[in-house]
């Protein structure tokens, strides 16, 4: 059964065309504004709105292709369009976090997130991503209050 769901995976990964830190399973908004809806048509309820670097959690594909099922970070699930998907990692704040120009809990705080506030990943140092707001601005946020694609190595 693993297997089943490892190929389905990379199965998603190769349709959308994402590189291979991807195929762990996500995926993220490359527009600067998207809708997830309840099911796999633009007719189907606006579920819930995210925006540019959001991670969502790929669950299936469906049958004619052009739409992904996924799961943000709080586990609210519904249906978008493919093509506003992105292969550029991104993160999720889990809660209110501090941005520090430093990676250390003791650096100053350069801008505070909200939970939810979606982040570009640019790299990892230890328990700390380096990332970017979708305003250019550039910090750091440890990796225990973010969801998404944490394991990308650049």
């Amino acid at each position: 059964m693993k297997n089943i769901a490892k190929i389905s995976v990379a199965v998603i990964a190769l349709f959308l065309g994402i590189n291979a830190f991807a195929a762990a399973e996500y995926a993220s908004v490359g527009v600067n504004e998207g809708n997830v809806r309840r099911c796999a048509s633009t007719k189907c309820k606006i579920m819930f709105k995210v925006w540019k670097y959001t991670p969502l959690k790929m669950l299936s594909v469906s049958q004619d292709k052009n739409w992904v099922e996924v799961k943000d970070f709080q586990g609210f699930r519904g249906w978008i369009n493919k093509d506003l998907l992105s292969e550029t990692p991104g993160l999720s704040a889990k809660s209110d976090a501090n941005i520090r120009v430093e990676p250390s809990s003791t650096a100053e705080v350069a801008w505070i997130v909200q939970e939810g506030y979606p982040l570009k990943f640019i790299k990892k140092q230890g328990k700390w991503l380096k990332v970017e707001g979708t305003d250019g601005v550039k910090g750091w946020i440890h990796s225990s209050v973010t969801w998404g694609f944490l394991e990308y190595k650049k």
